[in-house]
Formats: C-alpha cells, structure tokens, sequence
C-alpha cells in the first residue's frame, strides 16, 4: 500500500510538472537574415544548418544558405539555388517561400538564358607534345 501511495505521488508530480510545458515543432517556421541593404526571408527555415557569407569592395556579394536554398546576392543581381531572378533595388526584401521567390511582394520567374542558369563548361585539357 505504501509503494502503491508513493507512485501515485510520483505520477502527480510528474503530470503538473508536465502540465507547464509544450513541445512546439513549426513546420513553417522562417528564418531571416540582412544581406546588404536587403531583408532576405526563407521558409521554411532550417535553423540548424544556416550559413552566411559577404565580400565587400568593388563587388560586394552576399550569400545565405539555409537548408536546401542558397540566396546569392552579387552586385545587385539575384541568384537563388543558382538561377537567377534579375536585379534588385537597393532595400528590396526577398522571400523565399517553398521554393517560390518574391521580391519586393512581387513573385520572380528565373530568368531563361541567364548566366547563372547555364551550366559551366569543363575545363579544356591541354595537350602536351
């Protein structure tokens, strides 16, 4: 009777213990960074592999990764998992949203034919006599 009264003690304790306290996984959560004078936001965002980048001078670039999805900004021009959505103004925000990007509450279609789309050539071997 007695171990049977100090488990029922046990189990309350725990259960208003417990009660305070929540577990909260967001599936949308975002992740925001500033790259220059743009607000870059990502969702979803993962905060456990975030990366950012910048190189400043003639041309400044700017590089965030969040998870899966790479934001370049080089000399104004926009780059998102190597494709590029055209130039930005100076202050633009940019929102990643599940793979679509907006900038400036505008949604952006890669750019076709652009640089960053084309795929990169190998180098050439040289040929030696």
């Amino acid at each position: 009777m007695k171990l049977h009264c100090h488990l029922l003690i046990v189990c309350l304790c725990l259960l208003v213990c417990s009660a305070g306290c929540t577990v909260n996984f967001s599936v949308n959560a975002e992740r925001e960074e500033d790259l220059g004078s743009h607000h870059v936001i990502i969702r979803p965002g993962d905060t456990m592999t975030t990366t950012t980048e910048a190189t400043f001078g003639d041309e400044a670039t700017y590089e965030f990764t969040c998870g899966d999805v790479k934001v370049r900004i080089e000399n104004e021009a926009l780059s998102v998992n190597g494709k590029s959505y055209g130039m930005l103004e100076p202050g633009q925000e940019i929102i990643v949203d599940h793979g679509t990007v907006s900038v400036a509450g505008e949604v952006r279609q890669p750019v076709v034919g652009s640089q960053a789309d084309a795929p990169q050539a190998e180098p050439a071997a040289s040929q030696s006599d």
